[in-house]
């Protein structure tokens, strides 16, 4: 049976995680930092590499059980999301949530995990290809 990267010349892709936090604005930074601290967010040849959304609104109203105990009204709270890919060990995905769970402020930090394919560039292809920034004169 093929696959579809049997049919790609240019990428390939591998199994990976995808990760997305939402984080208030007091945070975004230094999750970001702690999580490239703990695993260094690779993608290919890049590191570092992540996503993170213009500001939106979080909503959420704390239960019994939580810091704030049970209150009345839903709270709205100016946020972001950040989403990054990392690849399919469990080690690294490990380090990763408890790195975002060490430096997200929240006690219940909204984090999804979803399994998917991620894109891996073809390094040995493509450098002459005309919509390449280096071969159209942009800076980085």
């Amino acid at each position: 049976m093929t696959t579809l990267n049997d049919h790609l010349s240019t990428v390939t892709f591998v199994k990976s995680y995808q990760v997305w936090v939402e984080l208030a604005d007091r945070d975004d930074a230094r999750v970001r930092q702690a999580v490239v601290d703990a695993v260094g967010l690779s993608y290919g040849s890049y590191e570092g590499v992540a996503f993170e959304s213009a500001p939106g609104t979080q909503f959420f109203r704390p239960k019994s059980g939580s810091h704030m105990g049970d209150t009345p009204d839903t709270v709205p709270m100016p946020a972001r999301v950040l989403t990054f890919t990392l690849p399919d060990d469990p080690t690294i995905l490990a380090k990763a949530i408890e790195a975002i769970r060490y430096a997200h402020s929240y006690e219940e930090p909204v984090i999804i995990l979803r399994e998917i394919l991620a894109s891996r560039a073809n390094y040995e292809t493509g450098r002459d290809n005309p919509n390449r920034w280096w071969n159209r004169g942009f800076e980085v």
